[in-house]
């Protein structure tokens, strides 16, 4: 801002008469400058000084009608500056009604997201990708080596007036690539009673077909159903000790999420819900984090039960049947994440379903899964956050996990053309650069008993380049 100078006839008390009324015009004008440059504290200075500065005895006559011009022009400039203070009040009030207004927009390891001010509306954009490459050691010998997409999902979630949510994520990789994985609207009433509603997760499983310590899911998710459209409640009671998870359904084949029904073709629903409880959650030991859950679904369906597939991912032969009539799964489940570099998830199938010729078929399965961080951070259930994330300049590696897994399955004596038995079991080391990207390898060997001659014991190494975000 330009410095504004009042001329010296306010100071000069005993200047000659016949300059005073240049000089006193001159004064006028600079007061006038100042104060339209919002100088308002050495506006109210000099109308002091000039009121208080004393008059020269020759000048008497005339004294009073200078005083008088002078008062009128400290009331027009007075004037002057409470139109510039209404101005002021007016541009700051605008300025701080854009900043109410203005959404927040941010991208960081959580997606792009844009959010309102007050944090009524929200909506993030996020990125899943995950690049593998599979080579079969032994057994597969049709299979080829090679590289594939797993998953490419771009998922959109957001919120609306602080209690609606929505996540809407679709598919792009595969053979079911442009079908919709996730598409479902929450809404969060109260920590004991909530709605969500459209194709979710069905609360049957204790995980998706994601697992937390390996790169595919176990024998425990090709008997339980994966995604499915319903409605559900859920909540928390007693401090969180007790969660559950209780809806209706459609009706889905087991790990099936592409191909859920569209439309109640069976006549009638499907049940399923999970019960978690905490009973050491208020304890300040190790027991604290361990969640003892059973998770269940019943209802009358008709449709193709896929084929159960190894932890090659390959079908294994004579395990797919049709389901016509009661559809019965139950599925308890350990887990056990303290807040500390381990962890470990235990799980528990059991799928018995009519068939179309009137028998029963019951298939079982389990799996023990856990994970030491090498590096020393907590291991959650969703992952390692390092401590010093991948830098080359740092010289900071991220962290590392270590993982291991056994599984079982067992098969109905009914399909005879499949083997009564299948275990499994792998090892694996988890890398994280950040909590973005992460790296995993994994060694799996399955052994079957009573297997036909064309199904082999195998040996697979896969690895995946995923980003998260």
């Amino acid at each position: 801002m330009k410095n504004c100078t009042l001329p010296d006839s306010h100071r000069q008390t005993h200047a000659p008469s016949a300059h005073r009324a240049s000089r006193q015009g001159a004064f006028f004008r600079a007061l006038s400058a100042c104060a339209s440059r919002g100088r308002l504290a050495l506006l109210a200075v000099a109308c002091a000084a000039a009121l208080v500065a004393p008059v020269p005895a020759r000048a008497a006559a005339s004294d009073s009608d200078e005083i008088s011009l002078l008062r009128r022009q400290i009331e027009l400039l007075s004037k002057k500056v409470e139109t510039l203070e209404k101005r002021q009040v007016m541009a700051d009030a605008d300025e701080g009604k854009d900043v109410a207004t203005t959404p927040k927009v941010s991208l960081d390891g959580k997606g792009f997201a844009v959010t309102s001010p007050a944090k009524d509306f929200s909506v993030k954009i996020g990125a899943f990708v995950q690049a593998d490459a599979r080579v079969y050691i032994k057994g597969n010998e049709t299979k080829n080596d090679g590289f594939l997409m797993r998953r490419v999902r771009t998922p959109i979630s957001g919120t609306f007036y602080k209690i609606f949510s929505f996540n809407l994520t679709p598919e792009f990789a595969g053979t079911q690539a442009h079908k919709l994985f996730d598409g479902w609207i929450q809404a969060g009433l109260t920590p004991e009673f909530n709605i969500k509603a459209g194709k979710f997760k069905t609360p049957a499983s204790l995980e998706g077909p994601d697992n937390r310590h390996f790169i595919e899911a176990s024998f425990t998710n090709q008997l339980l159903p994966n995604r499915d459209l319903g409605l559900e409640a859920f909540g928390s009671f007693a401090d969180g000790l007790i969660d559950y998870r209780l809806g209706v359904f459609n009706g889905a084949a087991n790990n099936d999420w592409a191909n859920v029904h569209t439309g109640d073709n069976d006549r009638d629903f499907t049940f399923s819900g999970r019960l978690t409880a905490t009973p050491f959650k208020k304890q300040q030991n190790l027991l604290s984090a361990l969640a003892f859950s059973v998770g269940a679904s019943f209802g009358k369906e008709t449709a193709s039960s896929p084929a159960i597939k190894a932890g090659s991912q390959e079908n294994i032969p004579g395990t797919g049947s049709s389901v016509d009539g009661d559809h019965l799964r139950i599925a308890p489940a350990i887990a056990w994440f303290p807040g500390k570099p381990y962890s470990a998830i235990a799980e528990y199938a059991l799928d018995r379903f009519a068939r179309p010729a009137g028998d029963t078929i019951s298939n079982t399965a389990w799996r023990v899964s856990g994970g030491y961080v090498l590096t020393g951070e907590k291991a959650t259930a969703k992952g390692v956050s390092p401590s010093r994330p991948f830098s080359v300049e740092n010289g900071a590696w991220g962290a590392f996990e270590l993982v291991g897994r056994v599984a079982g399955l067992g098969i109905d004596d009914a399909l005879t053309s499949a083997p009564s038995k299948a275990f499994s079991y792998g090892i694996g080391l988890h890398w994280y650069f950040n909590d973005v990207v992460q790296a995993r390898f994994g060694l799996e060997k399955t052994d079957y008993s009573d297997a036909p001659a064309s199904l082999d014991n195998e040996l697979n190494f896969f690895s995946r380049l995923q980003l998260l975000f």
